[in-house]
């Protein structure tokens, strides 16, 4: 099965937590947290429309700044999901430069601050020299962004302040059969992105859908797509290591495909973890085994284990296999 979106580590697991997802037939991606960007190349950065902030500690939105020097003339809306004070927090950093010359830029930028069971809205727009705008309020079900192709969703914790976690899933998976693909002497082509959308789309079986010179049905090609579970990442970070937190967390990842998590400190520094408001290697790992995820990425380690880093990968694979791809 080909994947629909690939998500990974921006940054080294002692630097700061930043997952790239890229969206693979939409052009587009979206980031979980928003530490140190600068590894991403101006074209990956153009790509993200939607960024989902778990708390605005520096190390989780310093990236801010980078991003938007690089979106300023995009036309495409850039969006922000977060916790309580989201919207204070972009808007300050907003207020930091000086806007006189950007009144014919057309950046849009949208934040959906979350507090409680309420999603406050606030617009800025660089016409507008990025003012502040609110707008209505609208009632918070725990879905943030969704389409045809996939939902994102969140949930609010707790780090001592308001944090949030995230899931990102596919709908449903539409995989080709490409020996019935040849069977039928069909070729390979943009064709088969149009027919993935029109499932997506549930648009009706007469739909035309050219193939070369030749006019189909969707109906007539439906044989050729088996459609299956979708891919499903989670992604959690600075998590107080409390019982309330592990009640909540566990049934919201559950049957992630890809996991990243959080492992600060070792279990011995357990004291130490409560008092910070962090979880553990000993506990992402038993995080990832309750909620049955397939497959483990731990992150955000304390500078204090640069010397013993081993130490934090065994420790959570004794609860769960865990997998590396922070880049090298």
């Amino acid at each position: 099965m080909k994947p629909s979106f690939h998500a990974h580590s921006v940054n080294k697991p002692f630097e700061d937590p930043c997952v790239y997802v890229n969206i693979l037939r939409e052009k587009r991606a979206l980031l979980f947290d928003l530490g140190y960007v600068g590894r991403l190349s101006p074209r990956s950065l153009l790509k993200v429309t939607d960024i989902f902030v778990t708390h605005t500690h520096i190390d989780h939105f310093i990236g801010f700044d980078i991003l938007l020097r690089n979106t300023l003339r995009r036309a495409i809306p850039l969006n922000i999901y977060g916790p309580a004070n989201i919207i204070n927090c972009v808007e300050g950093k907003l207020r930091g430069y000086t806007w006189n010359l950007i009144h014919d830029y057309p950046l849009k930028i949208e934040v959906f601050e979350i507090n409680n069971l309420v999603v406050s809205h606030a617009s800025f727009y660089a016409r507008g020299a990025f003012i502040r705008k609110d707008n209505p309020a609208s009632p918070f079900t725990g879905l943030l962004n969704s389409n045809s192709l996939l939902k994102i969703k969140g949930i609010v914790l707790s780090h001592d302040i308001p944090v949030m976690a995230f899931s990102l899933e596919e709908e449903y998976h539409i995989n080709i059969n490409k020996a019935l693909l040849t069977a039928r002497g069909l070729p390979v082509g943009p064709w088969l992105t149009q027919l993935k959308w029109s499932i997506r789309n549930k648009l009706p079986d007469s739909t035309i859908i050219k193939i070369c010179e030749d006019n189909f049905s969707l109906g007539e090609l439906m044989e050729i797509a088996t459609i299956t579970r979708g891919q499903k990442v989670s992604y959690v970070m600075d998590l107080a290591p409390s019982d309330e937190n592990m009640a909540q967390i566990i049934p919201f990842i559950h049957g992630s495909d890809l996991l990243f998590c959080e492992a600060y400190f070792l279990e011995k520094d357990r004291a130490r973890a409560k008092e910070r408001n962090h979880l553990t290697a000993a506990l992402a790992g038993r995080i990832a085994r309750e909620a049955q995820v397939g497959s483990l990425v731990i992150m955000h380690f304390s500078p204090k284990y640069r010397h013993c880093v081993n130490d934090l990968y065994d420790e959570a694979s004794k609860e769960f296999k865990v997998t590396n791809n922070s880049p090298k």
